[in-house]
């Protein structure tokens, strides 16, 4: 089953970006693009649609008013430079909110959530199976070495050259290393960076409230920077 796809922006380049990520991937037929959201109403009533990427800010109607007019839509994907929408666009049940500029992997990412199960990356060129993850890691500190299960980490907490590992059972371990060191360590899947200072644990993740977010009655920060990577997990698991 091909997945047919309509591109909808008003911006020529952005149309033309899309068509050719659609192009590459073999589960998606390519079917049209408008830049005018009143047309997209006439082309739905002729066409098959089964994915719209469809851009919020565009004249006479914007994309998030568009949808408040149509009773059965296709799976909607946005497309936006404008990130103050991600967490009112999930209000209308959309797959996935890609901010701008939007890179293949990204979008692979969004389109993922439709056309395979369990996330699994297929594309025309390649298929990429991730290895399993690790489930435990060693932390040294004080001259000896800890033993970690990931499952047990609450959240990370840097501080210039040092790390302070808090978990479920121990006390806070502060261990010798940079957090963006010890970010490429930790499988993506589980754990995730919200702030310069914070990486946390998805899976242990309470709360979300504004920009702050709350693990084991901690309340810790959401910065700009990675407020977009929190959205995602929000969409995915929701």
């Amino acid at each position: 089953m091909k997945y047919r796809c309509l591109v909808v922006d008003d911006e020529p380049i952005a149309q033309q970006i899309i068509e050719q990520y659609i192009l590459k991937i073999e589960a998606l037929e390519f079917v049209g693009k408008s830049s005018n959201a009143l047309e997209v109403l006439n082309v739905l009533q002729r066409e098959q649609v089964d994915i719209m990427f469809l851009d919020i800010k565009m004249p006479s109607l914007s994309g998030l008013e568009m949808l408040k007019t149509i009773q059965n839509p296709p799976k909607v994907i946005l497309t936006t430079a404008f990130s103050e929408f991600g967490v009112e666009s999930y209000e209308y049940g959309i797959t996935d909110y890609l901010l701008k500029p939007i890179s293949f992997e990204r979008f692979l990412k969004a389109v993922n959530k439709i056309i395979l199960p369990k996330n699994a990356i297929v594309n025309k060129d390649s298929s990429v199976e991730k290895p399993a993850e690790s489930t435990f890691l060693f932390f040294k500190a004080d001259k000896k070495f800890y033993k970690y299960y990931l499952a047990d980490i609450l959240f990370i907490e840097g501080s210039g050259n040092y790390v302070k590992i808090h978990s479920k059972h121990d006390k806070p371990l502060m261990v010798l290393d940079k957090l963006t060191d010890l970010q490429n360590k930790l499988p993506p899947n589980l754990f995730i960076r919200i702030h310069k200072s914070f990486i946390v644990n998805i899976s242990h993740i309470q709360k979300i409230e504004g920009n702050i977010l709350t693990i084991s009655f901690k309340s810790i920060p959401i910065s700009l920077t990675f407020k977009q990577s929190v959205e995602e997990i929000i969409n995915i698991n929701s």
